[in-house]
Formats: C-alpha cells, sequence, structure tokens
C-alpha cells in the first residue's frame, strides 16, 4: 500500500501473457482496494473528529443550562441576591461562549495545529470559575475542597485547563 506497483507490457496470447494479465488484474484491483481503504480511514478520522468536537462543545452547555436555569428560579422568587447572581452567572456564561468560540475556531483552522496561548495564571481562581458552573443541587454527592490560603500559579493555556477540568 502507498507504492505503486507496475502493470507489465507482454502482447502474446500464451500461458505466460494469461499470467500476465492475470497479474495486471489484481494490480487494479489492488489500486482499488488501496483507495477503498484510505477512504475509509478519512471517513473514520472526521467521525472521530466530529465525536470529540461535539464532545468538546456539548459539555459546558449542560453546567451553563443548570445555571441559567437556577437564575430563573432566583428571579421568580424574588431572591435578594438575584443582581449579584446575574452578574456572577452572566460573567461564567460568557467566559464559557469565549471557550466554545475558541474550540470552534480551531476547528476551523483544523489544518494547522493549535498553539497554546499560555500565560501565568491562578489556578485556583480557574477551578473556583468552573465549581461555579455546576449548580449546587446537582453535586449534592460530590465535595470539591479547596485551600484558598493557596494561589497556586501556573504557566499554561487557560482554556485549555478549563476544558480538562470541565471533563473531569
Amino acid at each position: 500500500l502507498g507504492s505503486i506497483n507496475e502493470k507489465i507490457n507482454y502482447n502474446s496470447n500464451d500461458e505466460i501473457g494469461s499470467l500476465i494479465d492475470d497479474y495486471n488484474r489484481m494490480i487494479d484491483e489492488l489500486q482499488n482496494s488501496a483507495d477503498l481503504l484510505m477512504k475509509s480511514e478519512r471517513e473514520s478520522a472526521w467521525r472521530e473528529m466530529a465525536k470529540q468536537i461535539a464532545h468538546e462543545i456539548k459539555n459546558p452547555l449542560t453546567p451553563m443550562r443548570l445555571q441559567l436555569q437556577h437564575l430563573q428560579k432566583a428571579k421568580s422568587e424574588n431572591a435578594p441576591d438575584w443582581e449579584d447572581r446575574f452578574m456572577n452567572i452572566s460573567d461564567i456564561i460568557i467566559n464559557q461562549i469565549d471557550a466554545l468560540s475558541a474550540i470552534a475556531s480551531e476547528f476551523s483552522n483544523f489544518a494547522q495545529m493549535p498553539r497554546a496561548n499560555n500565560q501565568e495564571m491562578n489556578l485556583s481562581d480557574s477551578l473556583k470559575e468552573i465549581i461555579s458552573l455546576f449548580n449546587k443541587d446537582e453535586m449534592e454527592n460530590i465535595t470539591i475542597d479547596t485551600k484558598e490560603s493557596l494561589k497556586p500559579l501556573i504557566f499554561a493555556d487557560k482554556e485549555q485547563i478549563q476544558r480538562v477540568f470541565i471533563n473531569l
């Protein structure tokens, strides 16, 4: 596969000519099979890519929906801290929309591997933002402890780190 097999030119109707005709026919069949295999592999790679992109897009959508539902409920109950909740959740959702937009841009620039936008960032702040995406009612059996006194600075791509923790 990948190499070109050359046909043999032989213009005689003897037994060798018959063998060469069979050989040449098998070369054509081999080329057709190789073409079908390459096409199948390309389609498989695109399917896998589509599944991965769908996964990356769907991940932040569920917690965003839950946060909006939580905000709607707070509004309907005239919660006294509704304005603060609105601002906080709006910021979180805008950040997630920016992350989704970056995923779409990476996909559209698929031919080029995306470069990480590494920068010094506070991991605790990023984790708090991600934790706040999830509705506390949905996480009743899950406890996430963070040490407020620690402010670990890391050098990484913020969007990629956030995707890792959202996946977790």
